[in-house]
C-alpha cells in the first residue's frame, strides 16, 4: 500500500531512547569485525590472496593480504542477527515487538560479497561486476512488491518525491493524476531505476575510492555516522512511515559503523590487510541501501544522504569524465583520482587520508544541516555546493590527465637515478628541458 506523506507522531523520543535498545548491534558488529580481521589476514596469506605492488597505481611497497572485506561483512551480518533478539524502541499497541530485516537486503549483500571475493581471487571483467550489482538491486526490488502487486517501501521509494510534483500539476493544470494507474506505473518504474542506479553507482564509487590505506573504510565510517544521525532523527520525531522502517535504518547504520570501525585499525597506514573489492563494494551496497530507505521520506532526507555520500560520487564522476576526455574506456584504471593528486602534490599517505577525512566530515555536517531546513532551500544548497565543486575541480585540472613537469637533476647530482621499468601511460612525466626554459625566458624579456 502507498503511505501518506504526513504522520503525526504519538510520542517524541530522545536520541538515547532510540539508540539504546539497538546499541548491542554496534557491539556485536565491532567485536566480530575486530576479531576476524587478523583471522582473514592469516587465511589470505596462507592461500596467496595477496595484493602485490606494481609501482604504478598501487601506493603500497610490500605485499598486503586481501579478504578484510569478509571480516567487515561478518561483523555486519552478526549485528543484524543480534537485532532479531532486541525489542523495538516503540511499544505502542499494534506494533511489531521485534525488528523485521528484509531478507532481500541480506541476499543482495551476500551477492555483492561473493562477487567481490571472486574478483579479488580471479579478477573478473568489470561488466560482470556490473551485472552482479544489478542482480543484487533486483533482489531488493523483488521483495519490494507483495503478491497482490502493491508496492512496499523499496518498490515505491520515489513516491514522496513525485507526489509534490503531481499535486502541483493537478492544481495548476487542473489534471487528474494521482488517481490514475499510469501515475503508479511511473512511481514503480522510477523507483526501480533509483534502486538499480544507487546500488551500481555506490558500489563502484566506494570501489574507486579504495586507493590508499584506510581511505575507503574511514570515509565510509564517517558517512555511516551521518546516515545514523539521519536515521535516529527520523525515529525520534516520527518521520518514518512505520516503526519497523525507523528501527531498520538505525540498525543498518549501527551495524555498518561498528563493522567498519572494527576493521580500520588494521587497515590504517601502514595497512596489514586490505578490504579488496569484497569490502569496498559491500560498503557501497550498504550505503546505497540506507540511501534508498531514506528516500522513502521527504525529498530532503534523500538530498541529505546524497550530500553525505558526495565525496565518493564526485570522485567517480570526475574519473569517468577524465577518462572520457582522454578517449579511454571509462572503466580503465588511472592514477589521477583525488587521493592520487594529493599525494603527487607532496602530501604523505597519512596526511592525504586525514585531509579527505576532514572533507568527508564537512559533507556529513552539511548533510545534517539540510535536515533542519525546508526542502526548497535544501535543493538550493545542494545545487550550489555541487555546482561549485564541479567548477573548482575543472579549474584545478582534475578533469584532464595533464602530465606533471619535473626538473631534471644535473649529471653530478647526488640523487640516485630511478630504474626504468614497464612504462604506463598514466605515470609518464614531461621532462622540462633547461635550454627550452632559458629560450622562453629570453623571448619574454
Amino acid at each position: 500500500m502507498i503511505h501518506t506523506l504526513a504522520q503525526i507522531p504519538t510520542t517524541v523520543y530522545t536520541a538515547d531512547e532510540v539508540v539504546s535498545p539497538y546499541i548491542y548491534v554496534f557491539y556485536a558488529a565491532f567485536i566480530v569485525a575486530f576479531v576476524f580481521t587478523p583471522v582473514m589476514q592469516t587465511v589470505a596469506s596462507y592461500y596467496g590472496i595477496i595484493d602485490e605492488p606494481d609501482n604504478k597505481r598501487k601506493m603500497h611497497s610490500q605485499p598486503v593480504a586481501y579478504l578484510g572485506g569478509v571480516a567487515v561483512f561478518l561483523g555486519w551480518i552478526t549485528g543484524l542477527a543480534v537485532s532479531q533478539f532486541l525489542s523495538l524502541h516503540r511499544t505502542e499497541p499494534g506494533l511489531l515487538p521485534h525488528l523485521r530485516v528484509p531478507f532481500s537486503i541480506v541476499v543482495g549483500a551476500s551477492v555483492i560479497v561473493i562477487l567481490g571475493l571472486w574478483d579479488d581471487i580471479q579478477h573478473i571483467n568489470p561488466w560482470v561486476k556490473i551485472g552482479g550489482q544489478i542482480f543484487a538491486a533486483l533482489c531488493l526490488l523483488i521483495e519490494g512488491y507483495n503478491r497482490h502487486g502493491q508496492g512496499s517501501s523499496v518498490g515505491t521509494c520515489t513516491y514522496p518525491m513525485l507526489i509534490p510534483i503531481a499535486t502541483r500539476l493537478e492544481n495548476y493544470l487542473h489534471l487528474s493524476i494521482l488517481g490514475h494507474t499510469w501515475f503508479m506505473a511511473i512511481v514503480y518504474g522510477t523507483s526501480a531505476l533509483l534502486v538499480i542506479f544507487a546500488i551500481v553507482g555506490c558500489c563502484n564509487a566506494t570501489n574507486l575510492m579504495d586507493g590508499l590505506d584506510g581511505l575507503c573504510g574511514g570515509v565510509t565510517a564517517i558517512i555511516a555516522a551521518g546516515f545514523l544521525f539521519l536515521a535516529v532523527n527520523l525515529a525520534m520525531y516520527g518521520g518514518g512511515m512505520k516503526s519497523n522502517d525507523d528501527a531498520l535504518r538505525v540498525v543498518l547504520g549501527l551495524a555498518l559503523l561498528g563493522a567498519v570501525l572494527g576493521f580500520i585499525p588494521y587497515n590504517f597506514n601502514p595497512a596489514s590487510i586490505f578490504m579488496g573489492d569484497t569490502g569496498s563494494m559491500f560498503l557501497g551496497f550498504s550505503c546505497a541501501t540506507l540511501i534508498i530507505l531514506l528516500a522513502q521520506e521527504r525529498p530532503k532526507w534523500f538530498l541529505a544522504s546524497m550530500v553525505m555520500f558526495a565525496l565518493p560520487v564526485l570522485d567517480t564522476i570526475l574519473a569517468f569524465a577524465r577518462r572520457y576526455v582522454a578517449g579511454r574506456p571509462v572503466f580503465s584504471p588511472d592514477k589521477f583520482h583525488f587521493h592520487h593528486q594529493l599525494v603527487s602534490r607532496g602530501f604523505t599517505v597519512r596526511k592525504t587520508v586525514l585531509i579527505i577525512y576532514a572533507i568527508a566530515i564537512g559533507f556529513a555536517l552539511l548533510g545534517s544541516a539540510i535536515v533542519f531546513t525546508r526542502t526548497r532551500y535544501a535543493v538550493a544548497i545542494y545545487l550550489v555546493v555541487f555546482g561549485s565543486i564541479i567548477v573548482a575541480a575543472y579549474k584545478m585540472g582534475m578533469v584532464h590527465e595533464r602530465p606533471r613537469i619535473v626538473k631534471p637533476s644535473g649529471i653530478d647530482s647526488d640523487d640516485q637515478a630511478t630504474p626504468m621499468g614497464e612504462i604506463d601511460s598514466s605515470t609518464v612525466l614531461e621532462i622540462e628541458d633547461p635550454r627550452e626554459k632559458q629560450k622562453r625566458e629570453s623571448t619574454r624579456s
